[in-house]
């Protein structure tokens, strides 16, 4: 009898463990509220379900998991307040229309211009800025080069390939500091996971644009440049730094593509194809400067400097943000150059400023809310009641359905930071049951999450309304998933290669 009511008990807890998912679920989809409002909402309904749990919970419990989640939150604002800024600020000179340019005058060639830009120059982008900027350059873009407005939505979703390491990797650090990970571990292994996701998200925008004609004309410089990427990221992650992983990448891929151009187009010199375009030199230069400063201060020396002064601490909750040292700091400092040498003038900066503070405001609350009601979970032992739950009801089967899990909180959060917040810890705790390692679960994390915040409402939305297309944002969303839900399906195999066959994990 005792058997029965504890396995009763159990059931009921693991119930109310599931109560904030679900309600995120259901504010999202059902509702269809936005993320956000979503996000209180379900932070209120995560505090009534606790004290239904514990009904011993102190109050001054949940405020401080409360402010433990706004101090992790912090990392991530710092970051994507100044990249999204500096995005704003190129604006300003008409960045989107000189790359437009760029690209026109590089090739005609429609396939060449989508490897160009998903392939190679979204995922720079992506890796300042964070918070779904890819779409919002790419795509107009490709509207303006003539492509059909479904199609460019698609391709510029599909371009966001390299979100583990957008806004230069925000989301990779919260996974570090919630799981006390070193973050080159899950760096690297999300690199790795993401050698066959490159490589089908990049024939599948191809074949978006150009069929099946296109992909057998173009492979081999598709397959060059989507290597390029991987090589680049995985060399940043393994020798350089984690943070700075997609921007090497993508130059890497974007000297790749140049290499490509010049050797199809031999009626012109390499002089005069250096000619024709050094103006993108001018307009890319703050991007190079921002590479520069980051690279140069991971040299051990300066970075020991930079790391034990100005660093914000609470020893209570091992909190510290190195405030001259994040990447935020350097995004500052860019966004500053940026302004001084194109002779900008405070109008344009208070433009910037206002348009960067309310795309923010949004991102700010729906990422705290997010994160301090996964703190709550976590400082009442909801999180390991679900990892138990979970872990007993797969066993050790989970390392396939981890992929799965992340992709739902991807989904559901449209944000590799948040979704890492509040599922990462569940995963790795639920892998160590099965002695699981919990550095390739937390690489499963941060990868499938990332890759499904492609097909999350929030992007389908922002691409479908920058391209005008929003009466076929039903069937971007569908065509996205089924996109995405194939490449995780890939995702899983490369974890089973690596467990079974190398020594990386």
């Amino acid at each position: 009898m005792s058997s029965k009511v504890e396995e009763c008990d159990e059931t009921l807890d693991i119930f109310l463990a599931l109560i904030p998912i679900i309600s995120i679920v259901l504010l999202l989809f059902v509702f269809h509220m936005s993320s956000p409002k979503a996000g209180v909402i379900a932070f209120f309904i995560t505090i009534v379900t606790v004290y239904i749990y514990a009904p011993a919970t102190k109050v001054s419990d949940i405020a401080l998991a409360s402010l433990h989640g706004m101090l992790i939150s912090l990392v991530i604002i710092y970051v994507l307040f100044f990249g999204i800024l500096l995005f704003h600020l190129l604006n300003e000179i008409t960045f989107i229309e000189k790359i437009s340019d760029f690209v026109s005058n590089t090739t005609t060639n429609p396939t060449r211009q989508v490897i160009m830009l998903a392939i190679a120059f979204s995922p720079l982008i992506e890796s300042v800025s964070g918070f779904g900027i890819g779409i919002i350059v790419i795509a107009p873009i490709l509207v303006a080069l003539g492509f059909d407005r479904y199609k460019a939505a698609l391709i510029s979703l599909l371009s966001l390939s390299a979100v583990p390491w957008g806004a230069l990797a925000t989301g990779t650090v919260i996974g570090s500091n919630v799981t006390n990970i070193p973050i080159q571990q899950i760096g690297v292994g999300s690199a790795y996971l993401s050698i066959p996701t490159f490589l089908f998200f990049a024939f599948i925008a191809i074949y978006v644009v150009s069929g099946k004609k296109g992909i057998l004309e173009s492979w081999l410089e598709i397959l060059i440049v989507s290597l390029a990427l991987a090589i680049g990221i995985i060399i940043s992650n393994q020798w350089f730094s984690v943070e700075l992983a997609g921007v090497i990448g993508a130059i890497v891929a974007l000297v790749a593509e140049g290499i490509c151009i010049y050797f199809s187009q031999k009626e012109k010199s390499f002089v005069q194809m250096i000619k024709e375009n050094l103006f993108i030199v001018k307009v890319l230069t703050p991007y190079l400067f921002l590479t520069v400063l980051l690279i140069v201060t991971r040299i051990p020396t300066l970075e020991s400097a930079l790391t034990s002064f100005g660093v914000i601490r609470w020893e209570r909750y091992a909190f510290s943000l190195p405030v001259f040292y994040s990447p935020g700091f350097f995004l500052l400092l860019t966004s500053l150059f940026a302004f001084f040498i194109y002779k900008m003038d405070w109008p344009a900066l208070k433009r910037a400023l206002k348009t960067t503070t309310n795309q923010l405001i949004p991102v700010a609350v729906t990422t705290i809310a997010f994160i301090a009601l996964a703190q709550i979970m976590a400082e009442v032992n909801l999180m390991q009641v679900l990892a138990e739950g979970i872990g007993t009801a797969v066993g050790p089967a989970f390392l396939w359905i981890a992929p799965i899990i992340g992709a739902f909180s991807g989904l559901i959060t449209g944000s590799n930071a948040a979704s890492n917040a509040m599922f990462i810890e569940l995963q790795t705790m639920t892998a160590s049951k099965y002695n699981i390692s919990t550095s390739l679960v937390a690489s499963i994390q941060n990868t499938s999450a990332s890759h499904m915040t492609m097909a999350s409402p929030s992007r389908v939305l922002l691409a479908a309304t920058i391209t005008g297309s929003k009466d076929k944002e039903k069937k971007l969303f569908k065509t996205t998933a089924l996109i995405v839900g194939i490449a995780l399906v890939l995702m899983m195999l490369a974890s089973f290669v690596f467990v079974h066959f190398t020594t990386l994990f």
